[in-house]
């Protein structure tokens, strides 16, 4: 027989030994994915030349997802730039709009205004002028005082209404 083949054993093992010619010693072990990068990077650890395929590979996909991650990144702050922007320029045109009606309504007012304080200094006049004839009926008198009372409380209304415009204005 010969020394290749070993003789079969009465021993209760289930495993059979293979038989060995030298391959077992040349097969070299393998590592994971880490340990190969490792003994890549480290000469003092390989036999031989380095080959410099992974070490490539590796620096190149790590560029290519920064760069990709880069590129999304500013893609995404662009859109969001050009979206507040545009609600930017949307509010812009909501309050000049509502300026533009604020100022109407305040030159509204102040007409008004000006109209109630030429009444209330015609009235005035009038009473000045008339106070004499009038003179001794209350009734009249009476009549007159509660008009201009009415006058001064509109007046006054319109004097709030204004400053709370004037008011609302400069916030806008």
């Amino acid at each position: 027989m010969s020394d290749k083949y070993f003789q079969a054993s009465s021993t209760p093992s289930t495993t059979l030994p293979l038989p060995t010619d030298g391959k077992q010693e040349r097969r070299r072990k393998r590592g994971g994915l880490f340990s190969s990068l490792f003994n890549t990077l480290n000469p003092s650890r390989t036999q031989g030349k380095r080959n410099l395929m992974p070490t490539v590979l590796a620096v190149l996909l790590w560029a290519a997802l920064a760069y990709g991650g880069y590129a999304f990144a500013m893609h995404t702050l662009d859109k969001q730039q050009q979206f507040v922007n545009q609600r930017i320029t949307q509010v812009q045109e909501k309050n000049q709009e509502q300026m533009k009606a604020m100022g109407e309504q305040l030159t509204l007012v102040q007409d008004e205004m000006s109209e109630v304080a030429s009444g209330l200094a015609h009235i005035q006049e009038e009473l000045q002028m008339t106070g004499e004839t009038i003179g001794g009926t209350d009734k009249t008198k009476q009549a007159l005082q509660e008009r201009i009372d009415q006058l001064n409380t509109q007046l006054v209304d319109l004097k709030a209404s204004l400053k709370k415009l004037e008011d609302a204005a400069r916030a806008w």
